[in-house]
């Protein structure tokens, strides 16, 4: 069987630019495939050319690669369109972080709650469904995998708003097997140098997760129908100290396991992407008379992130240029959560992974169209979620707020009305008082207008 055609738009993503290429260079579901790289940047699409060839060439895998920086022009016959693009990332965040902090509002993280993910949305819906317009036309049998934060409201924007387009969305965050072996190694049911789950231990492990994406919660962790929450928290106990002893200067990292044991003892279950879901809550901005344990969120870095970038560049160039070797790019590199998931479906391997996509009663107190990252079959036909049951109360509140919050944002990027705009921060848990959420948006929408359609300052 011959590979897939692969087309990414954002082809030198911090993320998956390398990814796809070592996957479609050593997976014999690839071999014979092709790779279209999309780039605005024709330096950066060159770059990301050149590597692909001396990879492939290295590997022998016979896989065609092609480019362009325009879409149109590579687009026709795929089987997946990656969606992996971003405009100065980092700066935007920042802009967000900063403008958000001024009004009261502190993220870490700023790409997917509170007025950075809000706004980010903004910035991106337009750009996806134009790009879902042109899969329509030129590729109208391809599957869209959205990569791009926030991954959740531009998943809810092209269910949507592009219905006719077959897609769902990705994240990194739960990577099966290894989030499940990490659990397995931590809590001594695995030995560390196991590299996957047998089906033996798969039967007798059961781990619920379930959330809208950087909100997912471990509901139920089961061992041979032992609970393993008492295991979790001994865990976190001991990692509370050891990160108190030397905190991390980075906002996303810092004091993460401190925060997890709060939510953890809050709702009965684990946050799994705690660097975002203690954004999510109200609990860690610094209101109310009572300090903040351990404190309150530092802000987002955006010249660190920049620099991270930057340097995760600078080595692609050296592979690029062969002052790093194809051998070891393909040691080194690592397959991503979005191209085991295409290989899987391309080569009917019949695997699992968790996927952003409609809820269709996998969790039975949210609506059948919710937009939440589920464990799901995936396959040729898309992704079907396995049933996961009722999401605890108090937690199933704060899910519905959130997906709230991501449909009024949906709704707004793709209108312009500034009045569903203001509802979005207003529904946001971050947002606590109705003139700070005015003035950050209106700040914002004047801050961000390169970034944003025209249609937001019409009449």
């Amino acid at each position: 069987m011959c590979g897939p055609k692969i087309t990414v738009i954002g082809a030198g993503s911090y993320f998956f630019g390398k990814a796809v290429i070592h996957k479609m260079a050593t997976s014999p579901v690839m071999a014979g495939g092709e790779l279209a790289l999309v780039d605005t940047d024709p330096q950066t699409l060159e770059t990301m050319m050149r590597l692909a060839r001396s990879v492939f060439d290295k590997t022998g895998c016979q896989v065609k690669i092609s480019g362009s920086t325009d879409r149109r022009q590579v687009l026709a016959d795929s089987d997946f369109v990656v969606l992996t693009f971003s405009e100065r990332n980092a700066y935007f965040r920042g802009l967000d972080t900063e403008t958000a902090a001024r009004h009261g509002i502190r993220m870490c993280s700023s790409d997917t709650i509170g007025p950075g993910g809000i706004f980010r949305a903004l910035r991106e819906i337009p750009h996806a469904l134009a790009m879902t317009r042109d899969v329509q036309e030129l590729a109208p049998e391809a599957w869209v995998i959205n990569f791009v934060n926030p991954t959740a409201v531009l998943g809810i924007a092209l269910q949507r708003y592009a219905p006719k387009v077959r897609s769902f969305a990705v994240c990194d965050g739960l990577h099966e097997p290894y989030y499940s072996l990490r659990w397995c190694y931590d809590l001594g049911i695995l030995p560390p140098e196991t590299d996957n789950i047998s089906p033996d231990i798969e039967r007798r492990l059961d781990i619920a997760i379930a959330g809208v994406n950087h909100c997912t919660w471990i509901t139920r962790f089961r061992y041979d129908g032992k609970d393993m929450f008492p295991a979790v928290r001994q865990r976190l106990l001991g990692l509370v100290d050891e990160e108190a002893k030397n905190p991390s200067e980075k906002a996303k990292p810092r004091y993460n396991n401190a925060y997890a044991l709060q939510l953890f003892d809050i709702y009965g279950a684990y946050p799994v992407a705690t660097s975002h879901t203690k954004e999510y809550v109200p609990f860690f901005q610094g209101y109310g008379a009572s300090p903040v344990e351990p404190e309150p969120l530092r802000l987002f870095d955006a010249a660190n992130r920049s620099e991270e970038m930057a340097d995760a560049w600078k080595i692609t160039c050296e592979y690029a240029a062969g002052v790093r070797s194809s051998e070891e790019f393909i040691k080194n590199v690592h397959n991503d959560h979005a191209t085991d998931i295409i290989e899987s479906m391309w080569g009917k391997l019949g695997k699992s992974f968790y996927v952003n996509t409609l809820n269709d009663g996998a969790v039975s107190n949210l609506s059948a169209d919710a937009f939440l990252e589920l464990k799901c079959h995936v396959d040729m036909h898309g992704p079907r979620p396995l049933q996961f049951g009722a999401f605890p109360r108090g937690l199933s509140a704060l899910q519905q707020q959130i997906i709230d919050t991501h449909e009024l944002t949906a709704e707004a990027a793709v209108t312009g009305d500034r009045s569903l705009l203001l509802r979005a921060m207003l529904t946001d848990p971050l947002c606590n008082n109705i003139g700070d959420a005015r003035g950050c948006m209106e700040e914002l929408l004047q801050l961000e207008r390169e970034a944003l359609p025209e249609y937001w300052y019409k009449g």
